[in-house]
């Protein structure tokens, strides 16, 4: 006897069950409750709710170039290309189980000239002979419906997962565009530092030459240009890798578009308010999510064909033929029907149907953490763009009195009442907040992709999304 746990979880079933036939997609059906609005979102001057998913979000970066780089990539990129492809995989594996629940007509054709020694007389015989051949399974019992509605959910969950997989390359260009404006302010700040560094250490060494500096002044100076010096190779290796990344994500070899990438492009500043859906439309907007509901709902119909197989299968079938031979002719016909019942298969039916069981409660687990691993996306992508955007409005701040002391003391040292080692310090400041400054920035652009892809963002568009286009050179 099933025990009463396994009672209690066979009847939540039922009834969610019940729920994904009304409403297929959406907080509802996963059983898992949804509040109203975001934690995150209370009393924030940052995030507001709106009513629907910006499936456009790029558009609000006004960059240009980040623009022309989502147009080449939905159009060209491999990974989404494989995507497309099997949803044309599943398509056709439908139109395989939907073929099930029609006649099937088959016709056959012989001919031959032959002696049969006694049985033709010791005489050679022309025979000819066409048939038609037609069967229908009937299908009382929905076994042949049940498959074809589970490669129908099956497609559908495809259809979903290219449109996550669409999601994500739009994020993983996004964030590997800002990551390379990041390493391209890190590389012209670094290498602006060097500049000045050098010329300090110049002064420097002019001064020791005329005996108003010492050698130990001269060997600090140089350390910090060779200090300074070694940080720009790493720089250059990620940004180069960040080049590579982009022109793979755009469907193309290392090195195509690196002219194009290179050229400078100035971030504009980020809305002061971003606007961002409730919880409920954005767990029915999600891609993922509508792969896990359409996966449980394919199970759901693999149960009930397992279940089906314990009935008969019974067919119609009907046979019109025409034969010819030397001397005589017939019309053979033949219409019946064919039953057949499972008697003894040690079990094999019902293990079958254990195993879907198993995979409808497998499914209907997937599903529902899929949904609460969503709604820890959003609270957490909402939760880092508001405290990186308190941390950049810091570091603005820290990257602006360290420029005016830096200032004040290369004036101090230029007119000897300051020490080198004093503004060289000042000076490593400067870069390190400058830095950290650029890094924030970045990552605030980031955390913003991530709030739009974790609300499902960006699957459907006005964006070209089939056929290849050209590159802008």
């Amino acid at each position: 006897m099933p025990s009463r746990s396994n009672r209690i979880s066979a009847l939540m079933v039922a009834l969610l069950l019940t729920a994904c036939a009304t409403n297929p997609v959406g907080p509802q059906a996963s059983g898992i409750p949804v509040a109203p609005g975001w934690n995150a979102v209370q009393n924030s001057t940052l995030l507001a709710i709106s009513g629907e998913v910006d499936q456009q979000w790029w558009t609000h970066f006004r960059d240009p170039v980040l623009d022309q780089l989502i147009v080449e990539a939905l159009a060209n990129n491999r990974t989404l290309a494989i995507a497309r492809e099997r949803i044309e995989e599943a398509r056709a594996n439908r139109s395989i189980a939907r073929s099930v629940l029609f006649p099937q007509v088959e016709a056959t054709g012989t001919a031959s000239r032959a002696n049969q020694g006694y049985l033709t007389g010791n005489r050679p015989f022309n025979i000819a002979e066409g048939d038609i051949q037609a069967s229908w399974e009937l299908d009382l019992f929905g076994k042949n419906r049940s498959l074809t509605a589970e490669a129908t959910a099956i497609l559908q969950s495809t259809e979903a997962a290219s449109q996550a997989t669409r999601v994500t390359l739009l994020a993983d260009l996004a964030r590997n565009y800002f990551d390379l404006r990041d390493y391209e302010r890190q590389l012209a700040l670094t290498r602006e530092n060097l500049d000045l560094q050098q010329k300090t250490y110049e002064l420097t060494n002019t001064q020791f030459q005329a005996g108003y500096s010492s050698q130990y002044d001269v060997q600090i100076a140089a350390a910090q240009v060779s200090t300074t010096a070694a940080s720009i190779p790493p720089l250059q290796a990620n940004y180069d890798s960040a080049l590579n990344a982009l022109n793979v994500l755009l469907g193309e070899p290392p090195g195509t578009a690196d002219a194009r990438l290179k050229a400078p492009s100035a971030l504009q500043p980020l809305d002061a308010t971003i606007l961002i859906a409730a919880p409920a439309r954005v767990l029915e907007t999600r891609p993922d999510i509508r792969v896990a509901e359409r996966q449980f709902a394919a199970s759901i119909s693999g149960r009930k064909a397992a279940v089906a197989q314990l009935y008969p299968d019974i067919s119609l079938t009907g046979l019109f033929g025409i034969q010819g031979a030397t001397g005589f002719g017939g019309t053979p016909w033949s219409i019946g029907a064919n039953l057949a019942q499972p008697i003894l298969n040690f079990g094999r039916i019902e293990s079958q149907i254990d195993v879907a069981d198993a995979q409808q409660k497998e499914n209907f687990l997937n599903y529902q953490q899929t949904v609460l691993t969503a709604l820890q996306d959003m609270e957490t992508a909402l939760s880092n763009y508001q405290h990186e955007s308190l941390h950049y409005s810091t570091l603005m701040s820290s990257v602006d009195h360290n420029q005016r002391a830096a200032d004040l003391a290369q004036q101090q040292y230029n007119g000897g009442a300051f020490s080198l080692l004093d503004l060289l310090i000042v000076q490593r400041d400067l870069l390190a907040a400058e830095e950290a400054q650029a890094d924030s920035d970045t990552a605030l652009r980031k955390d913003l992709v991530s709030i739009y892809t974790a609300a499902g963002g960006g699957w459907q568009d006005g964006a070209p999304s089939t056929g290849p286009v050209a590159s802008l050179q």
